[in-house]
C-alpha cells in the first residue's frame, strides 16, 4: 500500500501525482513501461493506479484504509467489553487484567488504548529503579499495620457527585463530615488483611483494634508473632505495647522517614482509595462504609496479587496452614 503524505501535495505518489501518472497512460496513450520508468516507480505500480482509475474514477487514486476487511484473530467483544469493565470497576493495570481474561498483556494494553484507557494515573513515582522485595516465609511471621486518614462524606455526597460549588460545600465545623481512619493489619506472607474505618486515631482505639485484629488472624489459624508499624504517637504508646504483649506479639518500628519499611500496607491503602474510596461518587458515609465489607471480603478472598503470583491471599493461607484451618 502507497500512503500519500497531505504535507506534499505535489510528491509524485500523492493523488495528484498519481492523476499525473495514469494521464500518461490513458490520455496520452504511453506504454505502462515508458511510464513507470518516467516516474521512477515499478510497472505493476502503475497498471494497480491505472486499474483503479478506470474502475473507480478520481476516487480511485485517494488512500485506502490499512484497515483489514476481516480480522479473523482479533480479540471478541465480549472480551473486549470486560477489559474495559475492569479498568473502570476494579482499575487494574494491563497485566492484572491480562491474567484474570487470559489474554497477553499487550494485547490488553492495545484494547485499553483504542479505548482511551491506555493511561491509569497511579500518582507520583520519586524513582524509576525497580524495587528490591521481600516476603516472610509463614504467614503471623510479620503484620504490617497502619492507618489511612480520609475525609468523610456528608449526607447527599461531596463535591464528586455533586459538583463543585454545591450548596454546603463550604462547610463549617459543626456542618462537616470530619474524617474517617483506616486501621488495618496485613500479613506479610499471604497479604490477607484485617481492617476497620475507625472515628480516631487515638492509643486506646489502635490498641483495642490490634486486639480484634489478632483474635480475627488467630480464628483463622494465623498466631501474630510481631507487628510492624510507623512511629506514630498511638503506637509508642503504653496502650499499645501492652495489647501487643497481651496477644504474644513482638513490637518492631519502621525506620524514621522511611515508609518503604511498611510499604505492605501502605500499598494496600492505595489499592482501597483506587478500587474503593474514589472508584465511584458515593452520596453517604453510610453508603460507602457498606460497601468496604464487601470489598474486604474480595480483596481477601477473590482479589489475585501479582505479588503472589496472581493467587489469593485465602488460597496462600490453605496452602501454608493445617487443613483444621482451611
Amino acid at each position: 500500500m502507497t500512503y500519500a503524505r497531505s504535507q506534499y501535495p505535489n510528491a509524485p505518489l500523492t493523488p495528484e501525482g498519481r492523476r499525473r501518472m495514469v494521464s500518461c497512460v490513458v490520455d496520452q496513450g504511453w506504454t505502462v513501461e515508458a511510464t513507470a520508468d518516467r516516474f521512477q516507480v515499478d510497472a505493476k505500480t502503475v497498471r494497480k493506479w491505472r486499474d483503479r482509475f478506470l474502475s473507480e474514477g478520481e476516487a480511485g487514486l485517494r488512500d485506502r484504509s490499512c484497515r483489514p476487511r476481516r480480522s479473523p484473530n482479533r480479540t471478541s467483544r465480549p472480551t473486549r467489553r470486560r477489559v474495559l469493565r475492569m479498568r473502570r470497576k476494579r482499575r487494574w493495570g494491563a497485566d492484572h487484567i491480562a491474567f484474570e481474561v487470559g489474554l497477553a498483556a499487550s494485547t490488553v494494553q492495545g484494547i485499553l488504548k483504542r479505548a482511551g484507557e491506555g493511561r491509569l494515573d497511579r500518582g507520583d513515582r520519586a524513582t524509576k529503579t525497580k524495587p528490591a522485595r521481600y516476603q516472610r516465609e509463614r504467614p503471623g511471621e510479620l503484620i504490617h499495620v497502619d492507618i489511612k486518614k480520609i475525609a468523610g462524606i456528608p449526607d447527599g455526597g461531596g463535591w464528586r457527585s455533586r459538583g463543585r460549588g454545591f450548596s454546603g460545600e463550604k462547610a463549617t465545623k459543626a456542618t462537616s463530615a470530619g474524617y474517617r481512619y483506616i486501621h488495618t493489619a496485613i500479613d506479610d506472607r499471604t497479604r490477607i488483611a484485617y481492617s476497620e474505618i475507625l472515628s480516631d486515631e487515638k492509643a486506646h482505639t489502635a490498641a483495642g483494634f490490634w486486639t480484634r485484629a489478632a483474635g480475627w488472624f488467630e480464628s483463622i489459624g494465623i498466631q501474630c508473632e510481631r507487628v510492624i508499624t510507623d512511629n506514630g504517637g498511638c503506637y509508642k504508646s503504653g496502650l499499645w505495647h501492652r495489647a501487643c504483649k497481651t496477644t504474644g506479639t513482638e513490637v518492631k518500628k519502621t525506620r524514621v522517614r522511611r515508609p518503604q519499611t511498611n510499604g505492605k500496607v501502605e500499598r494496600f491503602h492505595r489499592i482501597l482509595l483506587e478500587e474503593w474510596a474514589h472508584i465511584q461518587p458515593w452520596t453517604s458515609e453510610t453508603q460507602r462504609h457498606h460497601a468496604y465489607q464487601g470489598f474486604i471480603h474480595f480483596y481477601n478472598h477473590h482479589r489475585s496479587h501479582g505479588s503472589l503470583k496472581w493467587a489469593t491471599p485465602i488460597s496462600i493461607i490453605q496452602d501454608n496452614l493445617p487443613k483444621e484451618h482451611t
